[in-house]
């Protein structure tokens, strides 16, 4: 008797719909219609010989039969995933590993240490894309992603790299002569407008009350307000590990040496599978290794 094995994008949409247990919202996190949502898994309800899910008042539910299945289909996905991509990564060609990173990590964080990550790497092919959106459903669309989330952030695979202080940083043509604080307050404070409560935490932090303080241009990432700041737009907050680069070449100052940490940090996702393949285990340590002076003054 021949084997009845469900094709395996049908095993794919039965484990979205089962995940969110929604049709619609299945159908635009796999690019189909919801009318072939709805086929595959009739399709595949129709090959097992009995209901999956539950469909009533608007709602979807798995079924008892479902629930069994739905641990089983998961295992068997991750396992083919990981026995594909070991065969991939063991051949003499390179290794390309996806990593998401928030853009601004991306542009004054990680490309300036692509050299030497190539040096110390050369059979891995690092492949970068922007995390533009911290949502749960992209967070694993590539085989490492880092998200800017909140230190509240309580997710099984979520693991923090480091956490955020941020950093008073100006142009040192402007604030040269700065002795106090009272010397800064004239300046723009660069506003994010992601983040808009970072200079009234700073405020609080420091325990004054600014009269009135003027707030410059807003910018969406951090590397256009350290642009700004060197354009002598006014004064940004800036994650440390972000702007030490720019400190050390004395392109920016932190004047009177003001920071504080925020309650935000940087978490790094992956699936658990793909921690075991040697290039992806290797360019988390990597990446925990070049943290690591954040990591110690932050401990």
């Amino acid at each position: 008797m021949a084997m009845t094995i469900p094709p395996m994008k049908t095993l794919r949409t039965f484990t979205v719909v089962a995940q969110t247990l929604s049709f619609s919202k299945a159908a635009k996190l796999l690019n189909l219609t919801q009318s072939a949502i709805s086929k595959q898994i009739l399709h595949l309800e129709e090959l097992m010989g009995c209901s999956l899910f539950e469909r009533t008042g608007g709602k979807v539910e798995l079924t008892d039969a479902g629930r069994r299945y739905l641990p089983s289909v998961v295992e068997a996905l991750e396992n083919l995933q990981h026995a594909t991509s070991t065969v991939m990564q063991t051949s003499e060609t390179k290794s390309r590993i996806e990593i998401s990173v928030p853009p601004s990590m991306a542009s004054m964080w990680l490309i300036p240490r692509l050299a030497a990550f190539r040096q110390a790497y050369p059979n891995i092919e690092l492949a970068v894309r922007a995390s533009v959106t911290s949502d749960s459903h992209n967070r694993y669309q590539s085989d490492i992603a880092i998200h800017c989330l909140p230190l509240s952030t309580h997710e099984e695979e979520a693991e923090l790299l480091v956490r955020e202080r941020l950093m008073l940083v100006a142009s040192p043509f402007m604030v040269s002569d700065a002795e106090s604080l009272e010397d800064l307050l004239p300046l723009n404070a660069i506003s994010h407008i992601t983040r808009p409560q970072i200079w009234n935490q700073f405020w609080h932090e420091l325990k004054v009350a600014p009269n009135g303080p003027n707030y410059g241009a807003g910018f969406e990432h951090f590397y256009m307000a350290l642009e700004a700041v060197k354009h002598h737009e006014g004064m940004a907050l800036i994650p440390q590990f972000l702007i030490q680069d720019a400190l050390d070449c004395q392109e920016v100052s932190n004047p009177l040496s003001l920071s504080f940490d925020s309650l935000y940090g940087y978490f790094l996702f992956s699936h658990g599978y793909k921690r075991r393949l040697g290039p992806v285990k290797q360019v988390i340590d990597w990446l925990k290794q070049e943290l690591m002076p954040v990591r110690i003054k932050h401990s």
